[in-house]
């Protein structure tokens, strides 16, 4: 960002700075910047241990755990939403931030990396912004400006992945995506809110709004630094603005390089200002010196703020900062030690030196291998190497393979018919002009993430194509059933009757239709069983059949039934 303010100062522009902390930079601003620095005071250790160079415990532990720990940077957004917290509850600091909010700016850049405070600012302003995603286009930044972000073939961020996929990975990336999302939109975005709400409960600040409401989103890498994906016309890419020429070095420096080997010129060790020498485990100290001083005909630029080093080679030159842009670009340097950091791997790019990966972070592998992934350089497996194994690396690093591969890729980067630095200033002063962007703007800002991911449209064509299934299932159904009907109607009929005409229907006794006089009859005749009809003696129709029962003894009548034998009646 110093870059860009000072190419804004540049065009006639007031730039006003505003940062808090605990403890203000040493790195001076570009002059002619406004700065209003705000120091927050906290008793809370473990935040002071995140944010201080003195005691800090974090420039410890990327020395010693195996990997970075990949919940770090929602820790970090937890702790920077303390520290504004911090910053709003105290009166005096308070209304500086207030004197802010009520100033009018023509535009605003606002980093989006643990800056709840720059996103709250926006918001109570109402006013035009650029938001700044300085470690590349995260989930989480392509997600606020609706780029879309497949995890089918887009890597998230802290999975070490490229965009060559298989099943397995494609399963994790996507799980990766989701809790990446779920994270920042309902961990860290609605812990801004219940700030904003705290300090300022008459006024209305939504973070996931905010985010999506940023006329501009500035990406700090090259258009093809990354694998290559879809992004909104509101995203712009100015990684590299930081970028320059090499200037001449400091006479020291001058001299050791001058007196480097033509062919084996030097190597530059840097690792930042995040990961402290003083820190690092001593075997890994005094593997990398080993390694060093067994090769003498290289000689190596250490960039080191450790312990000082007794008997020091001739062929290592150490010191706590140096410039280097003007390393990588001066014509003996032939590879750089980094460990991952974005400005430090896309200033080897810009000036073509290829690169031994150390990574120490899972954000430090995933920049590097935007450039292994291309055959710039490649990536050491381990941060505790032996002293071999650094000579191994140093040697391979003067293969040419890697030195065209990174040739070719510089190329590409830097053909470009403006440079990242004027981009940058012409769309602050767009914004400026025009204080907003509307075509740039999708539907997608209105969605929901049911709604962009057509999860209800999805569940509704399920839903319609099972009740089409269910009624189709059910008419082929009662169709069959209704042909299979039709077809067997004939032969139930044929074989229906014959079934009929077989079967002997008993008649019914038929009673004597009553005269106009009923008389009485003293004639009463017993009750019995029709007899079913005789193989021999089939009935003939409409006849009355008396059943007499068959005993095994003899077929003459019983004495009970002789007494139980109605009496004839005589005649009158």
């Amino acid at each position: 960002m110093k870059n860009l303010a000072e190419e804004l100062i540049k065009r006639g522009h007031t730039v006003t700075w505003f940062e808090y902390g605990f403890q203000k930079p040493d790195i001076p601003l570009p002059k002619g910047t406004k700065e209003i620095y705000v120091e927050v005071s906290t008793k809370n250790q473990n935040l002071r241990d995140l944010y201080e160079h003195r005691n800090h415990t974090f420039h410890e532990l990327v020395w010693y755990e195996a990997e970075m720990d990949k919940g770090h940077q929602s820790n970090a957004w937890m702790a920077s939403i303390e520290l504004c917290d911090q910053l709003l509850s105290t009166r005096k600091t308070k209304q500086i931030f207030d004197t802010l909010v009520n100033k009018k700016f023509d535009a605003v850049v606002v980093d989006d990396l643990y800056n709840p405070c720059g996103l709250i600012h926006t918001g109570l302003q109402h006013s035009v912004f650029i938001y700044w995603s300085m470690t590349g286009l995260r989930t989480e930044s392509a997600w606020a400006n609706q780029s879309p972000s497949p995890p089918s073939y887009i890597p998230v961020y802290g999975t070490g992945y490229t965009d060559d996929l298989n099943f397995l990975q494609r399963g994790y990336n996507f799980l990766s995506y989701l809790k990446e999302i779920y994270i920042h939109q309902h961990l860290i975005l609605r812990r801004i809110d219940k700030i904003a709400e705290k300090h300022y409960p008459n006024k209305t600040v939504e973070a996931f709004y905010m985010e999506r409401n940023a006329s501009i989103n500035f990406v700090n890498h090259p258009p093809i630094f990354d694998f290559a994906r879809p992004y909104m016309p509101r995203v712009n890419f100015v990684g590299g603005l930081h970028c320059r020429k090499a200037r001449k070095l400091p006479p020291i420096l001058q001299k050791f390089v001058d007196e480097a080997n033509d062919e084996k010129g030097f190597i530059l060790l840097s690792v930042g200002f995040t990961f402290q020498w003083k820190y690092a485990p001593r075997t890994v100290k005094i593997n990398i010196l080993e390694a060093f001083h067994s090769l003498p005909e290289i000689r190596f630029i250490w960039q080191y703020d450790g312990e000082p080093i007794a008997n020091l080679p001739k062929n290592i030159h150490l010191a706590a900062w140096l410039p280097q842009q003007d390393l990588l670009g001066h014509p003996k340097c032939r590879g750089h030690i980094s460990t991952g950091g974005i400005n430090s791997v896309i200033e080897s790019v810009w000036h073509g030196v290829p690169v031994i990966g150390w990574p120490l972070t899972i954000w430090g592998y995933d920049n590097l291998l935007r450039v292994t992934a291309r055959h710039s350089g490649f990536m050491l497996d381990k941060k505790i190497l032996s002293k071999q194994e650094w000579i191994s690396a140093i040697h391979r690093i003067y293969i040419k393979y890697y030195k065209d591969e990174m040739l070719l890729f510089q190329d590409m980067v830097v053909d470009v018919p403006y440079t990242e630095l004027n981009h940058s200033a012409f769309w602050v002063e767009f914004i400026h002009r025009h204080q907003e962007v509307p075509h740039a703007r999708s539907g997608a800002d209105e969605l929901n993430i049911i709604q962009y991911f057509l999860i209800d449209v999805i569940a509704f064509l399920i839903s319609c194509l099972i009740l089409t299934l269910y009624v189709i299932y059910y008419l082929i159904k009662f169709t069959l059933k209704f042909i299979w009907f039709i077809i067997t109607l004939p032969i139930r009929i044929i074989f229906g009757s014959g079934k009929t005409k077989g079967k002997e229907i008993p008649s019914k006794p038929t009673t004597p239709k009553s005269s106009t006089t009923p008389t009485k009859t003293a004639t009463t005749t017993k009750a019995t069983a029709p007899k079913p009809p005789t193989k021999h003696s089939p009935p003939k129709s409409g006849a009355t059949i008396k059943i007499i029962p068959k005993t095994p003894e003899s077929t003459a009548p019983t004495p009970t039934q002789r007494k139980n034998k109605p009496k004839a009646k005589k005649a009158d």
